[in-house]
Formats: structure tokens, C-alpha cells, sequence
């Protein structure tokens, strides 16, 4: 339990390793798009911020390819994609914090053939822990997780997405199941929990280098309906 806790820990504000070098480019051959590639941490969505204020063109369109980073980045990012009503271009790899609060926030997103997309987690994921088995030094990371619990929510509420979609695949039934580092869902599932997303061909699971990296879950209507209600019971313990 321990290591599955700083797994937490660590990976939620990060899985931003082996990332490429932060790009962040508007083509002048198509100046309504921008192209933001590697981390999300905070300086880097700054410069998204700034690009977009400073453009003489509006921008409609993202392009990203990113492994996750900074959650509170993250969610800032995604609060932008809102609010300038941007359409969503995945197009290597979308995951964590990418995964989280980019593709959740457009309500036009494609998928690129081959780019992975997949969940590991989110500020609820405290609710499959039982507190007891916390080890004592982790715990002074009540007040971050609190603060994340509380941003995610308003985030999730914003863009109309069920918050859930970052822990279903870890709930029990599901994620003794799992053998790979990420999740996702089959499109019912998706859309059902209120992200609008296209595939430009089946979802993509395993990396460039053979690895499988995510694993689908397809869950019927009525399986669904069960998670979400135990979902929802975990929740009045907050």
C-alpha cells in the first residue's frame, strides 16, 4: 500500500518523464493553431497563455502531445481550452494531467491514429485508500490533496464532465483487472461521462516500441451505472 501511495504522490503531479523538450509553436501556414508539446507545468502554461493573448490571429485549435505534469498546470490549461472554446488535436500521446483536464475540456477533440490517451488517476483517488494504511510522513499531504480535490471539482463541474472519469479504472472490478500503467474506455463510456471525443481510428494501446500502455475498458450501460453509484457513495465520505 505504501508504494502504492507515492505512486500517488508522485506520478498525479507528474508522469511528465522521458517527456520531449517543451514546444510551443503557431505555424504562420496556419496561424489559428498552436502547437504545445511536452510538459504541463506552470511556466509552460504560462507561455500558452501568452501566446494565445498575443496572437493577431484567433486561436481555435491545439495541438499536444504531452505525458502529464503539474496538476493545478493542468487544470489552468484545461480551463483556457474552455474558455477559448479550442478544438483538441491528440497527437502522440495524451496522459495524466493531459488526459485529466485537456481532452475533458473541448467539446471537439480527435484523436490522432496510433496517439495514446489514457487516464491513471486524480484527486479522488484518496477515496480507494484506506486512511489508515497512510503512512504517517505522507499524510502532510492532506492539505495538497485537499486544495486538488477542491480545484478539480470546480474544474469538472465547469466543463460538464463527470469527474469520475479520472478513477474508474482503479476502483475495484476494474483495476485487479489492469496490467498496464494507463486506462481509458470505449467511446459509449466516454461519451456518457460527458467527453466528446473521436478516434481517427480504433483507440491505441501499446507504444511505438511495442509496450502496451493502456488498457481499455468497455463497460455496458448497467456495469457503468454500478460504478458511478458506488462512485457517488465514496464521494459522501468526503
Amino acid at each position: 500500500m505504501y508504494y502504492l501511495l507515492l505512486a500517488m504522490l508522485l506520478t498525479l503531479t507528474g508522469c511528465a518523464s522521458k517527456q520531449p523538450s517543451f514546444s510551443l509553436v503557431i505555424d504562420p501556414l496556419l496561424p489559428s493553431v498552436i502547437n504545445y508539446s511536452g510538459e504541463i507545468d506552470p511556466d509552460n502554461v504560462a507561455a500558452f497563455e501568452q501566446s494565445i493573448a498575443n496572437s493577431s490571429t484567433q486561436i481555435t485549435s491545439l495541438v499536444i502531445t504531452s505525458g502529464g505534469g503539474d496538476v493545478f498546470a493542468g487544470i489552468r490549461l484545461g480551463e483556457l481550452v474552455y474558455q477559448h472554446k479550442l478544438k483538441v488535436l491528440v497527437d502522440k500521446v495524451c496522459a495524466s494531467s493531459c488526459a485529466n483536464y485537456i481532452v475533458t475540456a473541448s467539446d471537439n477533440v480527435t484523436i490522432k491514429q496510433d496517439a495514446l490517451l489514457g487516464w491513471h488517476g486524480g484527486a479522488l483517488q484518496p477515496l480507494l485508500y484506506d486512511p489508515e494504511s497512510i503512512p504517517l510522513h505522507l499524510k502532510g499531504m492532506k492539505e495538497y490533496v485537499k486544495r486538488w480535490a477542491e480545484a478539480e471539482r470546480i474544474f469538472f463541474d465547469k466543463v460538464k464532465v463527470n469527474q469520475a472519469v479520472t478513477v474508474l479504472g482503479m476502483m475495484p472490478g476494474l483495476n485487479d483487472k489492469r496490467n498496464t500503467p494507463l486506462y481509458s474506455y470505449d467511446q459509449q463510456t466516454l461519451k456518457a461521462l460527458g467527453l466528446h471525443i473521436t478516434f481517427e481510428d480504433k483507440q491505441a494501446t501499446v507504444s511505438k516500441t511495442g509496450e502496451e500502455i493502456v488498457q481499455i475498458f468497455s463497460l455496458s450501460p448497467e456495469v457503468l451505472d454500478t460504478l458511478l453509484l458506488q462512485h457517488a457513495q465514496r464521494l459522501q465520505q468526503l
